[in-house]
């Protein structure tokens, strides 16, 4: 495979096979990036090392390792030697911790001599919040960024003022980011999970929202979260009590309680929280214990959990019938992509229409941080045009935003849906196909998406990218470089993955009927060959044309069934049906066509639709062809068609 680089150093091929197959034991890259000097002289100041001239292969790992957290509030009322007793015996307890109540300068200066000695990093920041320290094993991880957020100021005889800190750690060996927030709210405001004192409950109150909020945060830009802290409510009576503002009515619903039922501060009270998000928040808890034999008033509580990869190869489903997270899961793991990037990292953005304004932020706030951020959509939007305005429109700037419609592209439509991401956890390539536009509506269908850490997948989309941002560009950019002699290379803006590349050149084969050509039904009694087909839009001679395919294989013994989208014309319907092919109606926002049987195991998913003028867009179908991938999506039509 021929190769080349584009301006900005990396590598592109330029001879791009026909027989392009996304496969999900594919080895990945291992990541490396330095870090941002610290903005405050408390945090952490060790360097990390510089990134690797040329990232080492490596396979990807089928389990996680485990990730042990713990809390422990060290009670400020130890001299110097007691408190560094109890920060020695907690440390080989776990991964990484929350500390409470380092008021005094010496403990603070004591402990970074310790985290020091024993390579450990921390964020204490002198600005507020240095009285909870969050540490971590600096073998395991390294510091992205830390922030502490002030929750009220100190009163005289009722309370010290109260912060809530959090930081972003890269795990080394993977590239995966941890959220950590840490919190230690206003003391005697609920006795035994009581509105006790009513004076207080307000800024306890205002604690927890503001928490909630962290933790949210974290949730959108994080792989693994975990906060905890001293909360000052004992959870062995609150989750029983539930008063309103008080940690499980103001948490439950978004966070997972991993405590042992066990006291933390006594064997009756438990203040000490350990917590996980509840919906796809990438830590399952394995183990929790609280361990006892502390100098301070306070136990250790140490919870083990196995991370899980939110961004691990392969499909991920739209669900509208589902809860919150399951009708953003696309999008979300989108926003996680662009928001785990680090400043010197490059997204790209290929969408035929942006709207959606929670990608737009993330993209905004990537840029803001130093990422560099390159968008081209396929129609004009206020999201665009707001990213123009703050990337602006220089295609050989690090970050710039592109309109690229139907004057663009002689005629067709860009309809790519994908996102390219340089570095990013267990890969130096992270592609996110996805099968519709980032716009809200897309929420509310069903939609698929994939993620894919094959670098021949990310060079591919790449070149169709680049290719776009060509045509789009006010000025004309460099060509990408291909090999003329070799028959498989590029022909046109969209030649990337043979199977299913668009625009399709005159007197070519339609890709979809190229696909379909060698599928063979298995002759009866051996199990029919399953076709399944879900398409958002399906019409014209075009249309026709797959439709008579389909009712072809289902005469000669194949399994064919579909899901027609709001796209779907009556004329191709009845076609279907008059063959025997059964179709169901539904929602979708998606083009995808799956075959099981015989000798063919593949999913091609995204594309343009199956219409006369989607032969002439801008796009392009990711063919995949695992075995257990495919089984996903013949899940995914079975849960259409209930």
């Amino acid at each position: 495979m021929g190769s080349a680089r584009t301006s900005d150093g990396r590598r592109r091929t330029s001879v791009l096979a026909r027989s392009v197959v996304v496969g999900i034991a594919a080895t990945v890259l291992g990541a490396t990036a330095t870090v941002p000097a610290s903005a405050d002289p408390a945090a952490d100041p060790t360097p990390s090392p510089a990134p690797a001239p040329s990232p080492v292969p490596v396979p990807s790992p089928t389990v996680a390792e485990p990730f042990q957290a713990f809390t422990l509030n060290v009670c400020y009322c130890l001299g110097p030697a007691k408190a560094m007793a109890d920060v020695r015996k907690v440390l080989p307890l776990g991964d990484a911790g929350m500390l409470q109540e380092f008021s005094d300068a010496v403990d603070r200066r004591n402990l970074i001599s310790l985290l020091t000695a024993e390579d450990w990093g921390w964020y204490m920041p002198t600005t507020g919040g240095g009285t909870i320290p969050i540490i971590w094993d600096r073998s395991r991880f390294r510091l992205i960024e830390g922030r502490t957020i002030k929750v009220h100021p100190a009163e005289k005889g009722v309370t010290p003022a109260r912060h809530i800190n959090s930081v972003r750690l890269r795990e080394i060996a993977t590239g995966e980011v941890y959220g950590l927030a840490n919190a230690h709210t206003i003391a005697r405001a609920s006795k035994d999970a009581r509105l006790s004192d009513m004076r207080r409950i307000p800024r306890l109150r205002k604690h927890l929202q503001l928490l909630r909020g962290e933790v949210e945060r974290l949730f959108g830009t994080t792989e693994h979260v975990f906060a905890g802290g001293d909360l000052n409510v004992n959870y062995l009576a609150d989750r029983n009590r539930r008063n309103a503002g008080l940690p499980t009515s103001a948490l439950g619903d978004l966070l997972r309680f991993d405590m042992p039922l066990i006291g933390s501060r006594g064997t009756r009270s438990l203040l000490d929280y350990t917590m996980s998000v509840r919906d796809a928040g990438g830590l399952v808890p394995t183990d929790r214990r609280v361990v006892r034999g502390f100098n301070s008033d306070h136990d250790a509580v140490v919870v083990t959990y196995q991370p899980q990869q939110l961004l691990a190869d392969g499909p991920v489903f739209n669900d509208p019938t589902a809860d919150p997270a399951g009708r953003t899961a696309v999008r979300d793991r989108q926003v996680r992509a662009v928001r785990n990037a680090e400043p010197g990292d490059t997204v790209r953005l290929a969408t035929a229409r942006l709207a959606d304004p929670v990608l737009e932020e993330a993209l905004l706030a990537a840029a803001a941080e130093g990422v560099g951020v390159r968008v081209v959509s396929g129609a004009a939007s206020p999201a665009l045009t707001r990213l123009q305005a703050a990337l602006g429109t220089d295609a050989a700037a690090t970050s710039y935003a592109l309109a690229c419609a139907a004057d663009c592209l002689d005629g067709g439509r860009h309809e790519v849906e994908a996102l390219l991401v340089d570095r990013l956890s267990r890969t130096t390539d992270l592609t996110v196909v996805a099968s519709a536009a980032a716009v809200p509506a897309s929420t509310k269908a069903w939609t698929t998406g994939f993620i894919s850490t094959d670098p021949a997948t990310y060079d591919a989309y790449g070149a169709v990218l680049d290719r776009l941002v060509a045509a789009a560009a006010p000025t004309p950019a460099p060509e990408v470089p291909t090999d003329p002699t070799d028959p498989t290379a590029p022909t046109g803006p969209a030649r990337a993955l043979a199977a299913m590349s668009y625009p399709v050149a005159s007197g070519s084969t339609d890709p979809v009927i190229e696909a379909l050509a060698p599928v063979a039904c298995t002759p009866a009694g051996q199990g029919a060959t399953r076709v399944r087909a879900v398409v958002r839009s399906w019409a014209g001679a075009r249309g026709r044309l797959v439709a008579d395919r389909l009712a072809d294989l289902r005469r000669a013994g194949c399994d064919v069934a579909v899901v027609a989208g709001p796209g779907v014309l009556g004329g191709i319907r009845s076609r279907l049906t008059n063959a025997g092919v059964p179709v169901t109606a539904a929602k979708v926002a998606q083009t995808t066509l799956v075959v099981s049987g015989g000798s063919t195991t593949r999913a091609w998913v995204g594309g343009p639709p199956w219409t006369d003028r989607g032969t002439t867009s801008t796009g392009l179908a990711l063919e995949v062809g695992d075995a257990g991938v495919v089984a996903r999506y013949l899940d995914q039509f079975t849960r259409l068609t209930r």
